[in-house]
């Protein structure tokens, strides 16, 4: 097994994997117009569980509890939850852990300057877990009718997380009949100093 780096862009590869093959859905959702945060949630979930046994995974757990992490119960119960928790295996890897969080852009929260406060408060979640070698990573993913880097240069541009150096790069899926998903992983951390970063490998 590899280092934290190496473990942590497994992780995003292996949702990144699941989500491509799933692209005709991706295209009737980003139609509806409406929110799908929960449903990527989930389809990573399913993606590392499903991987668990032959990756091998040490744990994979959905709505992992920001207090199994050592940080105190806030007065709003949804923000101390996560998305994902994935461990890796047992064999004296170091640091081969991720706790994740979804962020998720399209049309529906684009005006009004939503999804970059949506973006600040998905980062503000990770750094109170305080970690400095393990992963806490932070998963952007940007839909659009068509193309999310052309469309949203502007938005991006103001976007501090979003320009913030990625872990990996973006991986863009195109999506049968027109549109995209961009998905974008970013490693946050309190000191910036120990954000792993694909510039850091």
């Amino acid at each position: 097994m590899g280092n934290s780096y190496t473990f942590t862009v497994d992780v995003f590869r292996t949702v990144c994997d699941r989500l491509a093959a799933n692209a005709a859905d991706l295209r009737l959702l980003i139609e509806a117009g409406e929110s799908f945060e929960e449903w990527l949630a989930w389809e990573a979930f399913l993606a590392c569980k499903l991987r668990q046994e032959s990756y091998p995974f040490c744990e994979v757990a959905a709505k992992p509890a920001y207090a199994s992490e050592g940080v105190s119960a806030s007065s709003d119960p949804e923000s101390d939850l996560g998305d994902l928790r994935v461990g890796g295996p047992n064999d004296g890897a170091d640091h081969c852990w991720v706790f994740a969080e979804f962020v998720l852009l399209h049309h529906g929260n684009r005006t009004g300057g939503e999804w970059p406060r949506k973006i600040e408060a998905g980062a503000d979640k990770l750094k109170r877990l305080g970690w400095k070698k393990s992963a806490s990573l932070l998963i952007v993913i940007a839909a659009s009718r068509g193309g999310v880097m052309a469309e949203w240069a502007d938005d991006q541009a103001g976007c501090a997380v979003w320009n913030r150096p990625a872990l990996a790069d973006p991986l863009v899926i195109p999506l049968p009949g027109g549109g995209t998903l961009v998905l974008k992983a970013f490693d946050v951390k309190q000191d910036p100093a120990h954000t792993l970063t694909n510039a850091a490998r």
